[in-house]
């Protein structure tokens, strides 16, 4: 159940928006948003972030224990290239993982 005047604290603090902002924000959301810009000079966070920036190449990262190595995404091809031998993903910077898949790729 609601609470009548938390309901009418959140209309007023929408009244500064007009109508066309709100139409405008509510088509950007489910168009998915604004696009999220990341460096390519900070270290890598997670796998999934490594995974986006390298899946132009066709490739995906998986982790072993102690290494890191890259899965084409036809199922078919296997295992591309070397092994990454580094221990943290955060080793190394989302640049360096772009250059180690274009490199496996090759």
């Amino acid at each position: 159940m609601k609470n009548p005047a938390a309901v009418a604290l959140g209309k007023l603090s929408h009244s500064r928006q007009s109508e066309a902002q709100s139409n405008a924000s509510r088509s950007n959301g489910k168009a998915g948003g604004r696009p999220r810009t990341v460096s390519l000079d900070t270290p890598a966070k997670s796998v999934a972030q490594v995974d986006r920036a390298i899946r132009h190449l066709g490739l995906e990262l998986i982790r072993g224990r102690g290494y890191f190595y890259f899965v084409s995404l036809d199922p078919a091809v296997g295992q591309v290239g070397e092994s990454v031998m580094v221990c943290y993903l955060n080793q190394l910077t989302l640049a360096q993982w772009v250059e180690y898949a274009k490199n496996a790729s090759k």
